[in-house]
């Protein structure tokens, strides 16, 4: 990990503050941000967006979004929605 690298852990419940503190923390000077996915079962249309929403920033910004233990409903439906790509994954 760099020095900017930004770790976050996301309780089951709160994909969208987690990705709205990783928005901030791109928006200044990190240019990595880990999320910890691992307490997370699913994920709902209001949480796809925001992730979205990150993927399109961390683009513009040349920044990495990693995804850190991500289920496999998860990764699905992050698959068919075609974000799948726009993130790098770690088990």
């Amino acid at each position: 990990m760099s020095a900017n690298t930004i770790w976050l852990e996301i309780d089951g419940d709160g994909v969208i503050p987690a990705v709205e503190v990783a928005l901030e923390k791109l928006n200044g000077s990190g240019n990595e941000v880990i999320l910890d996915f691992s307490s997370v079962a699913r994920i709902d249309p209001s949480a796809l967006r925001a992730m979205e929403s990150l993927a399109a920033t961390a683009a513009a910004k040349a920044a990495k979004v990693v995804l850190r233990g991500v289920n496999v409903d998860v990764y699905r439906v992050l698959k068919l929605t075609q974000l799948a790509t726009r993130f790098s994954f770690l088990t």
